[in-house]
């Protein structure tokens, strides 16, 4: 029984290290693009880590669209890296930028240092990871379970036995984690407008009045869906309407 419980363990982290090492890889390929001055491709490297977004990785993003003059993904990203990490000081500091040049002027809440501590680890890893991760820790607890209840030597049953203890806890708070990194990556409570000079409604429909222009960059509430229509709130608390293929989700 015991075999099976360690060969399960040793196959669930060789995939764990193998999705972290090629995460590095592609991370290091996009910072050297980026030296390089490749910016395009840069891009499109950074982008297939998307699902594993980091903090950094977002500013980067950010960063080399707004060198592109792509001011509404540059926002998009900045946004993003906020939102895992709401103390990212060059994420802030260029996304300001950004809003002196459009009609979005919202200065964020400050967390708290925990809160943004915590957010920061959660985002080290995809939800997916996480979970892999928690497999892991499930497993040993299970092994040391198993030791505690077989074990002749008393030095293998006292550690098997705080590893009982200690265990536990640990599943506990990578489940958390986890949670917290899906939660960030899921967040669509607020979006980035991506067409310039964009008409917001009154109601859902083309013909209906218009309430007023709106900038490309410019980040929006969504409070309310009709079919291809969402209800926006502006910084301004302006409410209209926009059509959700205008916009991406934060």
């Amino acid at each position: 029984m015991m075999s099976r419980f360690s060969f399960l363990l040793i196959v669930i982290v060789a995939v764990l290290q193998v999705g972290v090492a090629q995460q590095k890889e592609i991370l290091q390929e996009a910072l050297t693009l980026t030296k390089t001055g490749d910016n395009e491709k840069a891009i499109e490297t950074f982008e297939s880590l998307g699902e594993h977004g980091s903090a950094d990785i977002y500013y980067n993003l950010g960063r080399l669209y707004q060198e592109n003059n792509n001011i509404a993904k540059a926002a998009l990203n900045y946004e993003r890296a906020l939102r895992l990490d709401s103390g990212h000081e060059q994420a802030y500091n260029n996304l300001s930028i950004i809003r002196e040049e459009t009609d979005f002027d919202i200065i964020p809440v400050e967390e708290m240092f925990l809160v943004r501590w915590w957010k920061g680890l959660a985002g080290l890893m995809s939800a997916n990871l996480w979970m892999i991760l928690s497999l892991i820790v499930a497993g040993g607890l299970i092994a040391a379970l198993y030791y505690w209840w077989i074990a002749d030597r008393p030095d293998w049953k006292k550690k098997a036995f705080f590893a009982t203890l200690g265990l536990p806890i640990m599943l506990l708070v990578i489940l958390a984690l986890g949670n917290t990194s899906k939660t960030l990556s899921t967040s669509t409570e607020y979006a980035i407008v991506m067409k310039a000079d964009y008409d917001m409604h009154e109601g859902a429909d083309d013909r209906s009045p218009i309430v007023k222009d709106i900038e490309a960059g410019t980040k929006v509430k969504i409070v309310d869906q009709i079919d291809e229509w969402i209800k926006v709130v502006t910084a301004d608390t302006e409410i209209g309407w926009l059509k959700e293929s205008e916009v991406v989700r934060i």
